[in-house]
Order: structure tokens, then C-alpha cells, then sequence
């Protein structure tokens, strides 16, 4: 069971980078003065779907550690 949680883990953790690079490349294209809707909201949902990601590799942690500390 440990190794299908380590393996999860890094899975998310190498999603959770190509998110967060996703998000920097796009900011990087929003103009400071005027940002379409579109844009706006596809940026929004990579900030979401970034916070769901943040808390299922915590969940993916403790249940790492539980396992570790249940040997």
C-alpha cells in the first residue's frame, strides 16, 4: 500500500509542477492594463485546480506517514 501512495505522490507533485509553470507562463502573457475574461478565468482555474492538487498530496502525505509509522 506504501508504494501506491508513493507512487501517487510523485505523480501529483510532477502535476502540480507543470500547473504551476502553466500559471507563470500565462501570467507572464496577461497584460498589466486590461485582461480578457477568458484569460482571466482560465487562470482562476489553474489556481483551483492547483489548491485541489496542494490538498490531495497532503491527504497523500499522511497517509504515507501512517503507513510508514504502522510498520
Amino acid at each position: 500500500m506504501g508504494i501506491q501512495y508513493s507512487t501517487a505522490y510523485f505523480e501529483k507533485l510532477d502535476l502540480l509542477e507543470i500547473l504551476y509553470a502553466g500559471q507563470a507562463a500565462l501570467k507572464e502573457t496577461l497584460p498589466t492594463h486590461s485582461v480578457s475574461k477568458s484569460q482571466l478565468e482560465r487562470f482562476e482555474q489553474i489556481e483551483a485546480v492547483i489548491t485541489k492538487l496542494n490538498k490531495e498530496i497532503r491527504i497523500l502525505e499522511l497517509n504515507i506517514i501512517q503507513s510508514v509509522d504502522s510498520k
